[in-house]
């Protein structure tokens, strides 16, 4: 490969030459923090020479004693009588808007500045009689913003991409700090010839068109490029440069819908595809390298067969981008936003992140089931998750187990299958834990009976109410007061939910239960439980007796307030008529409660048991 290095002055690097953006380059995302560094170093350096030669009038010989900047190496490649930046967009950018902000502050007083004037603009911009302003850098996605930039003009549309929005932010920072130096006129002159003749660059050229190696070569030597950004250059790269184009912009549509999760999509995407075990070195490979991985000699790049020894791999890249990264990512944009309640559910309260590998796992390209299957599965994920807690057979390392076999067992299936796939998880993990042969249901009575505060983590357990609570007001018109996501997370002392013991821990208490053991066993138990809010808790514990209590719980969540005599009164009609429907299909119904009793505690227990069979359904057909 031929490399050829060629020192260039800002001046040279900008004034009238057209850089096209290589699909190998992010958009443009250097940060407020970024550029102020640069500038701040700029101005450092000017500072000092411009006080030693302060007073002497700008010549070639006295700019000649201005000591130089080094701005760093960028990298171009020349295909077809076009100039690629390879490596440095940044930075040539960003020179770009500081000779824009010159440009407006020259402008000012045209008579004395006349000399600079066209050289910033040749530095920015020329003209063309037929398409008029061409801007110098990436012209074709960066004009809009660029033009408005160049007339000094607030920019009130929507941003079209990332790029245009950092542009117009970081021009505005640029511009605060070079109007905060409050420069003379002359210190203003002497600062743009030094921009112009002082800052240095080298550009190394590259005649052929080795870039996808010279790319990753850039980020190990230690510019900060993601994973994704990489993938790109290796994918895109392998292309012949008609291809480019059109596969750049789609890779860029596809990624646009992913800010911030891009690397997330695609190692949720090659779990979600290929991973169906748990395998700690496979999964610290896709979540560390994932963009190296796939070329590499294993299974994952077998399937995928992008790499050059693979047979048809063009091809195979051209597949990918157009309808695996297309579809998949449009999808995954979506799953993410969790405005289906059961995605939310599933993560923000649970942190069931794995679900989104399932629905990848599950949706073939352009999938016509695709809103049921999300549905569906989030919602299988949600029972599954709550069905293993209430049995007392979850743990996160089993977890991970069962998503990444779900990863397997939803891939070609039709969303009604999904039941079935999913009792049959249970059913084996339930049979394992207990050493059964058989089972009849998902979730037996004399098991559920022993959950409760001293073996359910604190989150799952305020969901649990919280769905416990959405369930009863759904179902007697009333709204709930505040939301499961709230219930469930909100923790504060004054503004947050905390479990209350009906029984407190007293003598007339332990009275009910033939041993003080017995006694504390009972009282962790989910019927012996209840939310509170705020400093309802506090208030409630220093209650000794259940009758104390009574006021608290009759302000309180619904499910308390079925204990509570003044709930059946005749004018909460709908309650009572839920009440009714019920027991019918039920075989128990809500009693108001006058003493709380070791009985009291079977029957609010069971009553609770009916209820989850309600929400997560523990039938096996």
């Amino acid at each position: 490969m031929n490399i050829q290095p060629n020192n260039q002055t800002v001046e040279n690097c900008l004034k009238q030459r057209t850089y096209y953006i290589d699909f190998y380059q992010r958009e443009y995302v250097w940060s407020k923090n970024i550029v102020n560094i640069l500038l701040d170093d700029i101005f450092f350096t000017f500072e000092l020479a411009y006080e030693e030669q302060k007073g002497k009038d700008i010549s070639p010989e006295v700019l000649a004693k201005y000591n130089w900047y080094y701005l760093n190496i960028y990298i171009t490649n020349s295909i077809d009588g076009k100039e690629y930046i390879v490596d440095g967009q940044q930075r040539l950018t960003t020179l770009t808007l500081i000779a824009i902000k010159l440009l407006h502050l020259s402008q000012q007083d045209n008579d004395f500045y006349k000399n600079l004037l066209d050289t910033l603009k040749d530095c920015i911009y020329g003209n063309d009689k037929f398409k008029g302003n061409i801007f110098w850098i990436d012209n074709e996605k960066r004009k809009r913003i660029m033009q408005h930039l160049i007339a000094n003009e607030e920019f009130t549309e929507n941003f079209d991409n990332v790029t245009e929005e950092n542009i117009y932010n970081r021009f505005k920072d640029v511009a605060k700090i070079i109007d905060d130096k409050k420069m003379s006129r002359e210190k203003l002159h002497a600062f743009i010839m030094y921009f112009l003749e002082r800052l240095v660059l080298v550009e190394l050229k590259i005649e052929k068109d080795d870039t996808p190696m010279v790319f990753e070569v850039i980020n190990d030597r230690g510019v900060v490029l993601k994973p994704f950004e990489i993938l790109k250059g290796k994918l895109v790269g392998a292309l012949d440069k008609d291809d480019t184009e059109k596969y750049s912009k789609l890779w860029e549509d596809s990624i646009n819908k992913l800010r911030g999760i891009e690397d997330d999509f695609f190692i949720d995407y090659l779990k979600g595809k290929f991973i169906y075990k748990r395998n700690a070195d496979i999964e610290k490979s896709i979540n560390n390298q994932y963009h190296r991985y796939i070329f590499e000699t294993n299974d994952i790049a077998n399937n995928l067969k992008l790499r050059r020894k693979d047979e048809h791999h063009i091809k195979n890249i051209k597949k990918f981008i157009e309808d695996d990264l297309t579809y998949h990512a449009e999808l995954y944009s979506r799953i993410r936003k969790n405005k289906f309640i059961f995605l939310s559910y599933n993560k923000d309260i649970n942190d069931l992140s794995g679900q989104y590998q399932n629905i990848l796992a599950a949706c073939l390209v352009n999938d016509k089931e695709e809103q049921v299957k999300i549905e569906t599965i989030a919602q299988e994920i949600d029972r599954l998750y709550m069905l293993l807690r209430l049995n007392g057979i979850y743990n996160s390392n089993n977890y991970q187990e069962i998503s990444y076999q779900l990863n397997n067992d939803l891939q070609n299936r039709q969303h009604n299958e999904y039941r079935q796939i999913f009792n049959e998880i249970l059913t084996t993990r339930i049979k394992e834990a207990r050493n059964l042969s058989e089972i009849s249901s998902l979730l037996d009575y004399d098991r559920f009976k022993t959950r409760g505060y001293d073996n359910i983590d604190r989150r799952p357990l305020r969901y649990f109410f919280a769905r416990v609570e959405k369930y009863i007001c759904d179902n007697i018109g009333e709204e709930i007061k505040n939301n499961v996501h709230y219930i469930s997370t909100k923790t504060g002392h004054k503004t947050g939910y905390h479990i209350e013991h009906i029984f407190s821990r007293n003598e007339e208490n332990k009275k009910f239960f033939q041993k003080e053991e017995e006694f504390e066993n009972q009282r962790n138990k989910l019927g012996a439980l209840l939310l509170l809010f705020n400093m309802d808790n506090i208030i409630s514990n220093n209650e000794k007796y259940y009758n104390g209590k009574r006021q608290t719980y009759s302000n309180g969540l619904v499910w308390g307030r079925t204990l509570i005599d003044t709930f059946y009164h005749k004018t909460n009609a709908k309650f009572l008529e839920f009440n009714q429907k019920f027991e019918s299909i039920s075989k128990i119904k809500f009693i108001q409660v006058e003493e709380y009793n070791a009985d009291i505690l079977e029957h609010r227990s069971k009553l609770l048991y009916a209820i989850v069979k309600q929400i997560w359904d523990i039938n096996l057909k």
